[in-house]
């Protein structure tokens, strides 16, 4: 059986290039304070995972899949599937609903994909039924669209019931979109591959969703999250074990980006071009300084939208998808022009 990272109640002290994924505050699971490079951490653990790896997909199109008063659309760019349904918060549609089966009661991870739009709602609502009630929390689906995004972890109950659920923002802008949903048995699990079986559960054929002559940001991501569960060494670039920048080297090395494994010659290299962080995309470079302004960069990691990140992490021992709110001293990001 698969055994997540366990933290003991401990006090760590973090060391260069270390950023963490952070104590996260799980709904119903205890939090603690959030660690970054010098902080001397204590607080209480994350449970301990000691059951088999598990994941499921439920895509619009199942029967486990509930929409009454939604419309159905096809158009638009790398859905999950042949088409999606929306709302509009003025069409006063219940939430659509998808049922997932929950083998255990275990703190498992959520994700969603949508395709991106200018028509979508903005502040689109996605639900988890947590074992201490409905967790809802905002996303802009105006972005970060054609890829699973990770809305959060979750502690969810045993079971098989409609336990996610979305719905359009109040403010009435925009079409909520419902397409796919994966839930994945873990806090630091990775996204199901990108497959489509129609719902069925059969054999599945992977999506097309960008072409290898035309990569985008979304086609670093998937890099990236390949290298989930690989150790974290400090200065060390190797298939087995690697360091944050070694991830950020091998995500991007296969677009035609070569790049140091030095944190400031990333920053500082004439390679692509600066953004703000309002405008982040899947696949951006994103740069920390973990101590403050006058230390050098000591953090890198890949935006994978919604706020979070794929980084090697020696916090948690191995390359996640964490939260970027989590690392301390945000500096700056990066966009290449991918070959």
């Amino acid at each position: 059986m698969r055994r997540s990272k366990v933290v003991a109640p401990c006090v760590v002290l973090v060391t260069m290039c270390v950023s963490m994924a952070a104590l996260l505050v799980l709904p119903g699971v205890s939090g603690a304070e959030s660690p970054s490079q010098g902080s001397i951490v204590e607080g209480p653990g994350l449970p301990e995972e000691n059951f088999p790896e598990y994941s499921q997909i439920v895509d619009n199109s199942s029967k486990n899949f509930d929409a009454p008063g939604w419309a159905t659309g096809s158009s638009g760019l790398d859905l999950y599937g042949d088409d999606y349904v929306f709302a509009g918060a003025n069409q006063h549609a219940k939430p659509a609903r998808y049922k997932v089966s929950i083998p255990a009661t275990d703190v498992y991870s959520i994700y969603a994909w949508w395709h991106a739009e200018g028509s979508n709602d903005a502040s689109t609502s996605f639900g988890v039924s947590t074992t201490t009630g409905v967790q809802w929390t905002r996303v802009n689906q105006r972005k970060d669209g054609g890829l699973w995004v990770k809305l959060g972890q979750y502690r969810m109950e045993k079971g098989n019931r409609f336990a996610i659920q979305v719905a359009p923002g109040s403010e009435g802008e925009g079409f909520a979109a419902a397409d796919a949903v994966a839930i994945v048995r873990g806090v630091t699990s990775g996204p199901p591959p990108d497959s489509y079986d129609g719902g069925t559960g059969g054999s599945s054929s992977m999506l097309q969703v960008s072409s290898v002559s035309d990569p985008t940001g979304r086609d670093v991501v998937r890099r990236s999250r390949s290298f989930f569960g690989v150790p974290y060494r400090y200065a060390t670039c190797t298939t087995y074990r690697m360091s944050c920048t070694c991830l950020t080297k091998k995500s991007f090395r296969g677009f035609g980006i070569d790049m140091s494994l030095s944190e400031s010659r990333q920053w500082t290299s004439n390679r692509g071009r600066k953004v703000a962080r309002s405008d982040l995309k899947p696949g951006d470079h994103v740069f920390f300084k973990e101590s403050g302004l006058a230390y050098p960069i000591t953090h890198v990691g890949v935006y994978a939208g919604n706020g979070y990140i794929v980084h090697a992490s020696s916090y948690w021992g191995e390359v996640v998808e964490g939260k970027m709110q989590y690392v301390n001293g945000y500096y700056g990001a990066k966009r290449y022009r991918l070959q």
